[in-house]
């Protein structure tokens, strides 16, 4: 074997030890695919307090507000609390005239979601109730999510976080919130349907969770950017299961163009990247703690925590660095970059060939990538069982075409990430195209 050979075997097998490490994501899929777990209608009716943080969300508050009051569930179980968050329009006006409870937080120099809560909570008798929800002020619930919400945390007996399935509001607007839709939904079957089957941990994103009040007697303590993924790996850190119904729907507005879709997206970058510099060395160190016991799904928070798209850019940089140096061992650039064995027909040197140069590499890496995103979407679609009928089909095909796309995108936005101080918060705007 040549110098150019030896590198692309040498960053294949180490390519093939990430893809192990990751390798339960595969099987959780699969399994989400064929199975997924159902739960016993519930005789008690838990009482919960709704939570929503709005920041001027004077558009679709009322939206929010109606759903919950519409859904088949009882109403005296159900106490909203907003909390306008330094807003400046009229949110919490609105919500008054509708009777919620209004929490007005306003603190220019703690302006993430997670203060907003650690403020409200501090102002709330938790030991009312039995739980509470967490929404955001864009998102609609189904008819029937409290009632099916209510069946997992009773059977969990009341006693664990409960996460739910996320959909687009908006996905007849256009192809982003179509795409953002397969996002969520491939989050869902990747890290959700599955474990619940396995009894291994999930975790929560962004809202559309239920917190037992045990977890809230000392207060809520996550503000960073991303308050979700730090109360994920925060509990599951200290023993706690993230629990999944897939048969509670709700739905969220999604950004409808670039921009606002690039600028949320490199929050949530700059917020997992704190979160993993807090947590990652913990998580890892966990893993030989003799007194963990929930060692498998530390294993799997570990990997929520990695920058894994990052990772494999930075292993197609590194031996791309490496390959430069193939003429000191007596193979031309031309060979290590653009070696094409002409005894060989295509398919077997942009496929099963070891000794195919860097750019043929990278063609072979990005098909078989576009090969399994859309694969993947396909399963999500088996896998929602429904939950997409009677949605826009243009925006749905062009989203799944798109989805690789946005799937590549993480990779600069993590770089990017890397590099800024701060995320300012942007607001995407709600209510524009006047959902129902």
């Amino acid at each position: 074997m040549n110098y150019v050979e030896i590198v692309n075997l040498t960053f294949f097998i180490i390519s093939i030890l990430v893809t192990v490490y990751l390798f339960h994501f595969f099987f959780f899929m699969i399994v989400g695919v064929v199975h997924k777990r159902r739960f016993p209608k519930a005789l008690e009716k838990c009482r919960y307090g709704i939570i929503v943080s709005a920041k001027d969300e004077e558009n679709v508050i009322s939206r929010l507000i109606n759903s919950i009051r519409d859904a088949d569930y009882p109403k005296d179980k159900l106490d909203i609390y907003l909390i306008a968050h330094n807003c400046k329009d009229k949110t919490a006006d609105v919500a008054k005239s509708m009777g919620v409870n209004v929490i007005v937080y306003n603190d220019e120099n703690a302006r993430t979601v997670g203060a907003a809560y650690k403020y409200a909570f501090n102002h709330i008798n938790v030991k009312d109730y039995d739980g509470f929800i967490i929404f955001n002020a864009d998102n609609v619930v189904s008819k029937d999510y409290f009632e099916k919400l209510n069946d997992a945390f009773v059977y969990h007996k009341k006693d664990s976080v409960v996460t739910t399935f996320r959909h687009a509001l908006n996905i007849k607007d256009g192809t982003m919130p179509a795409i953002y839709s397969y996002y969520f939904a491939t989050s869902c079957l990747l890290c959700y349907i599955g474990r619940e089957c396995f009894n291994v941990s999930a975790r929560v994103t962004g809202c559309g969770f239920v917190i037992p009040v045990r977890l809230l007697e000392n207060g809520w303590n996550y503000t960073t950017i991303t308050e979700d993924i730090e109360f994920s790996a925060d509990k599951i850190l200290n023993g706690e299961k993230i629990r999944y119904c897939d048969d509670a729907v709700f739905y969220d507005e999604q950004p409808c163009n670039f921009k606002t879709m690039w600028f949320q997206r490199l929050r949530w970058s700059k917020g997992q990247n704190i979160t993993s510099r807090k947590y990652l060395g913990k998580l890892f160190k966990a893993l030989f703690d003799k007194n963990k016991k929930n060692k498998f799904t530390i294993y799997t928070a570990m990997t929520f925590n990695s920058f894994i798209p990052l990772l494999y850019f930075f292993l197609f940089v590194l031996q791309n660095i490496i390959l430069l140096f193939s003429p000191f061992a007596g193979v031309s650039l031309q060979e290590a970059f653009l070696y094409w064995n002409y005894e060989q027909n295509w398919f077997q040197n942009l496929f099963m060939s070891f000794n195919t140069g860097a750019l043929f590499g990278m063609a072979k890496t990005l098909i078989w990538f576009f090969l399994a995103s859309y694969l993947t979407v396909f399963m999500v679609l088996i896998a929602s069982r429904g939950k997409y009928k009677g949605q826009a089909k243009l925006p749905m095909i062009k989203g799944f075409i798109m989805f690789p796309l946005f799937v590549l995108l993480q990779i600069p936005l993590d770089i990017v990430s890397l590099f800024i101080r701060e995320v300012k918060w942007r607001k995407i705007p709600h209510g524009v195209n006047k959902q129902k």
